[in-house]
């Protein structure tokens, strides 16, 4: 009976002893492979969202930027002066400066006045203000360039010719409040008067006009 028991417990460590060398060549081939297999296939990610996308290369050329358009040139407004048979000069004005020019190849006067009065001595008694009319005389007909009052200030008159010998006239219009420029010539039938500078508003302080 002794005999058999230990041929018996023989036969169970002989069992035990090849199951267990079983199941450590089945972990060991199981790793061989695992470690055969590619990791993108093994590490894959849970979430595929999650995955951020591959840098953009910094040698890439960046889109050319369109060219802007041209801008506008800014277009200077010209104000249109007819003829009149009657002059816009009042009876109390008194003429400032007077010159000759020519216009459509014909001999024309240029005059300037003011409302202003003058002393004994022939000079001017400005007031704040005073009102100032610029007018070409040609004909018997008159072409009013300038009618205005002007506060604190004047209009000064400059007479010209240009390339082909025909009349051009300039007239600064100065205030308390800043300057302008007006330039007129004319086109055979008118005067075509249009703002060749103007300051804008400012507080003068001092000037020679």
């Amino acid at each position: 009976m002794k005999k058999v028991l230990t041929i018996f417990a023989y036969a169970v460590l002989a069992f035990v002893l090849a199951a267990g060398g079983y199941f450590a060549g089945q972990r060991s081939r199981m790793s061989s492979i695992s470690s055969a297999l590619p990791r993108n296939t093994l590490e894959r990610p849970a979430d595929e969202s999650s995955v951020s996308p591959p840098p953009s290369r910094s040698n890439e050329a960046a889109p050319a930027e369109e060219p802007m358009p041209p801008m506008e040139t800014a277009r200077t407004e010209r104000n249109i002066i007819e003829k009149n048979s009657q002059t816009a000069v009042a009876p109390n004005h008194t003429e400032v400066s007077g010159a000759p020019i020519t216009i459509d190849g014909s001999q024309a006067e240029v005059k300037l006045y003011t409302s202003a009065e003058k002393d004994e001595n022939g000079e001017f008694l400005w007031d704040d203000g005073n009102q100032w009319v610029l007018e070409v005389q040609k004909d018997g007909e008159y072409y009013t360039l300038i009618n205005k009052y002007v506060q604190l200030g004047k209009v000064s008159v400059m007479t010209a010719a240009d390339d082909s010998g025909e009349g051009v006239i300039t007239a600064v219009v100065s205030t308390g409040s800043g300057i302008s420029v007006e330039k007129y010539t004319y086109n055979g039938t008118s005067f075509e008067g249009e703002t060749v500078y103007n300051s804008g508003v400012l507080n003068v302080i001092n000037s020679t006009f």
